[in-house]
């Protein structure tokens, strides 16, 4: 019984251990960030903001004089509340670079490339890779379509995806 086992699970191994394409983008594992920020980051958030809210209102007469007080409230109290609120559990490099760009893996027919991307692009990129992959099912699905015809329209489909792509890095 038990090589009548181990026959089957060796039979279904290799069916499994095909190589899987990159991630989009590259984390680390979020779990030790998530734990220290939860018990450590977070209270001392809590514990500053009240020490900076009253610096805030003590440096009021010479800010106001200097017309800096809505600069000196952002970095004394809006950033310090929106980093402890606003900020996603455990991810602190992802939030100083929240308004800049970050990789992402962009597939094209045959290979892979890494961009750096803005908000904004990435947005534009998932848009137009959802797009990409439903034209593609799409002419799968299609079955009234000649083996050579489906072969020409997937080609020219890769060919306007790759063309969208150079547009969009050059953005």
């Amino acid at each position: 019984m038990r090589w009548f086992l181990l026959l089957a699970l060796a039979a279904l191994l290799p069916s499994s251990s095909k190589a899987l394409p990159p991630a989009d983008y590259f984390d680390t594992d979020q779990t030790m960030y998530s734990f220290a920020d939860l018990w450590v980051v977070r209270p001392l958030d809590v514990a500053v903001i009240p020490i900076t809210s009253l610096t805030w209102v003590a440096s009021l007469p010479l800010t106001s004089i200097s017309d800096s007080a809505d600069r000196s409230y952002g970095v004394l109290v809006r950033d310090p509340a929106e980093y402890l609120v606003k900020r996603p559990l455990g991810s602190f490099f992802d939030w100083e670079n929240r308004d800049q760009t970050k990789p992402v893996v962009i597939k094209f027919s045959g290979s892979y490339t890494l961009a750096e991307l803005s908000p904004a692009q990435e947005t534009r990129y998932r848009d137009a890779l959802k797009s990409h992959e439903e034209r593609l099912r799409a002419i799968e699905n299609e079955s009234g379509l000649s083996e050579s015809d489906r072969a020409r329209l997937v080609a020219g489909e890769e060919k306007r995806w790759e063309d969208l792509i150079r547009r969009l890095l050059s953005l």
